[in-house]
């Protein structure tokens, strides 16, 4: 079951990152639950989404947003019911042509063989300020007051 899912998965990413999202709705339960820990201001389109509509809306926003260059799933692993997938993710941004290249972590959770929730972790601050295409200033003696 572990290899089945595995290449079930790496033919999901495949499918998601040529456009081809009918294939990856499919595998997801109607109640689909998604996740992404984004800064809403950058990626408005990602955050919490539940349902097979909404999770469409968000492919379709972030595909008017980002054209895949690389969508390769660099690590992934399975146990019971759950799988947790490290992707090397480079796009290239529509509006301005600039390439973003980003480590992802998603983590999966099946059930009867459907992706019923999906979990994404990205470098945000390193995904701003490509998206961007600038540095992000941070006064760290501000920073320290503010905790100490």
């Amino acid at each position: 079951m572990p290899d089945d899912l595995r290449h079930r998965i790496v033919d999901l990413y495949a499918a998601y990152a040529n456009g081809r999202f009918a294939p990856v709705l499919d595998a997801c339960d109607d109640e689909i639950d998604f996740l992404s820990y984004a800064p809403r201001d950058v990626f408005p389109y990602l955050g919490h989404r539940h349902g097979k509509t909404a999770l469409a809306a968000t492919f379709q926003a972030a595909r008017l947003q980002f054209e895949y260059i690389v969508l390769q799933p660099l690590s992934v692993v399975i146990e019971d019911d759950n799988a947790a997938v490290i992707l090397l993710s480079r796009q290239r941004q529509r509006a301005t042509g600039r390439i973003i290249q980003l480590f992802r972590a998603q983590f999966l959770r099946f059930r009867a063989g459907r992706v019923i929730r999906i979990r994404d972790f990205l470098d945000s601050f390193d995904a701003v300020q490509q998206v961007l295409g600038r540095e992000i200033e941070i006064d760290m003696a501000s920073s320290r007051r503010r905790f100490s």
